[in-house]
């Protein structure tokens, strides 16, 4: 199970951080994720939830769950299957026969973080960027360290592809490791 082939991310701009998400674990072709889903209540989008994080499993399921806690800054987890189920229907249905799928992504961060983000999204399935050629894409190319943090603090893995950056000397670090970097890189590449 993998992605569907016509994925269109749409972000959207929380103003502040949730109060609660809820979560859920997905298995996948490159392994186990945790997904996270927050309401929209309190911002103008066309959605009523949107995916605000994705993450792999590299330990076990409480290790990523008290990552995922950590990093959102208190947001109340709560555990929600309906919920969960429909976002992975969303994202894992196959989708050849889908002319476009939409899937809403809620995003908190500095204005710079989300130009970067927003960025990552026209790194198409296939190719790799390094970081100054994303630099150099957005119109900025002194700020490539800058760009380098803004990357590695994407909360949705694969939906923004920030494993699609990698460094000029060949490096492939990735917060789910190198190996799995590559895994990615090279279906992506098989199946373009």
């Amino acid at each position: 199970m993998w992605f569907t082939e016509n994925l269109k991310i749409r972000l959207t701009m929380m103003s502040r951080r949730p109060r609660q998400i809820s979560y859920g674990f997905v298995d996948t072709r490159f392994g186990r994720m945790l997904l996270g889903v927050v309401s929209l209540d309190d911002v103008q989008s066309e959605a009523q939830d949107a995916i605000c994080l994705l993450y792999f499993v590299m330990e076990n399921d409480e290790d990523t769950l008290g990552e995922a806690i950590q990093r959102s800054h208190g947001a109340k987890m709560v555990k929600e299957s309906a919920i969960i189920q429909k976002w992975s229907d969303k994202l894992f249905s196959g989708g050849k026969d889908v002319e476009e799928c939409v899937i809403d992504v809620a995003i908190l961060g500095t204005p710079f973080e989300t130009a970067v983000w927003s960025a990552l999204l026209e790194v198409k399935s296939g190719q790799t960027y390094t970081y100054m050629q994303l630099a150099t894409q957005m119109g900025r190319p002194e700020v490539v360290r800058s760009l380098a943090s803004a990357v590695g603090r994407n909360e949705v893995a694969i939906l923004i592809p920030c494993h699609r950056i990698v460094s000029k000397n060949g490096d492939s670090k990735y917060h789910w490791g190198g190996r799995l970097k590559l895994e990615l890189l090279s279906f992506e590449q098989a199946t373009k």
